[in-house]
């Protein structure tokens, strides 16, 4: 059993608390916490959903993978990779990265196009796709790549995942609906932080 102390935790979702592996710097556990996180149960999703894509041999390098259960001081967690920049800091969320215009609006529009691209070809659905999800790695000195940390698949385990998982049709869909929705947010965001678009 891992012992998970005050200095290891990261952050906290709506549903799950991500902690420093105690043993691996390189990974985090994810616990959850609430009553809503238990019924939607996000980790059996992402740990079903991140084995088939393993299953199918899909390119993760854009995504943090997750590997096995295990058990911890504040209840079974699921382990994931840790994503840091080339210098072993922590990234910046996009959310952050748009509201602060910390990276050029010419940059972010090619790294977006670059996630798309490898979505659709990898045929990947980013289900809860918040910008709050996705961290911006800087891999080299001025050199990023968007990685989503959190809502492949779907939002809650059910008939939807199934669909996804057995209908190639349904999935390509889903993705291409679920990319409209998370630019219609990611542009009027821009407006609101007043970006010249």
């Amino acid at each position: 059993m891992f012992i998970l102390k005050d200095e290891d935790f990261i952050a906290k979702g709506l549903e799950r608390a991500c902690y420093i592996h105690p043993e691996d710097e390189t990974k985090v556990i994810k616990i959850v916490y609430s009553k809503q996180g238990i019924k939607n149960n996000q980790n059996e999703v992402e740990y079903m959903y991140i084995g088939y894509l393993k299953e199918k041999k899909k390119d993760l390098s854009y995504i943090s993978s997750c590997y096995n259960y295990v058990d911890t001081n504040l209840g079974k967690g699921l382990i994931f990779d840790r994503v840091l920049n080339y210098d072993k800091t922590l990234p910046k969320s996009f959310e952050n990265i748009v509201s602060n215009k910390i990276i050029s609006l010419e940059k972010q529009k090619k790294l977006l196009d670059e996630l798309k691209e490898y979505l659709e070809k990898n045929e990947i659905l980013f289900a809860d796709n918040s910008r709050k999800n996705i961290f911006c790695q800087e891999f080299d000195k001025e050199k990023y790549r968007l990685i989503i940390i959190d809502g492949l698949g779907a939002k809650r385990k059910g008939l939807k995942i199934w669909l996804y998982l057995h209908s190639k049709l349904y999935m390509k869909y889903k993705i291409k609906k679920q990319w409209t929705k998370f630019m219609n947010s990611y542009n009027k965001k821009l407006k609101k932080v007043n970006y010249e678009i």
